[in-house]
């Protein structure tokens, strides 16, 4: 199965333990960042995530710091 959303692939790398883990935070933050912009969607995307979903602590500093630097880069334009 190919994943084709960032929602897909948050339910596939929860399907096993309901954690994400460091790894699977880096690999969230490679989609997000494929095309080397955070979209709208995708900070949407990610505020509901860490709010609703179960993080390790690694895997929520990493993609909290994405968050974080896309909204302060929006800001700054």
């Amino acid at each position: 199965m190919a994943i084709k959303t960032l929602e897909e692939a948050l339910k596939e790398v929860l399907k096993d333990d309901n954690m994400v883990s460091k790894y699977e935070a880096k690999v969230l933050r490679e989609l997000i960042l494929s095309d080397g912009v955070v979209s709208p969607d995708e900070q949407h995307f990610l505020e509901k995530a860490l709010k609703e979903n179960h993080f390790d602590d690694q895997a929520f500093e990493l993609l909290s710091t994405v968050l974080l630097r896309s909204q302060s880069n929006r800001t700054r334009k």
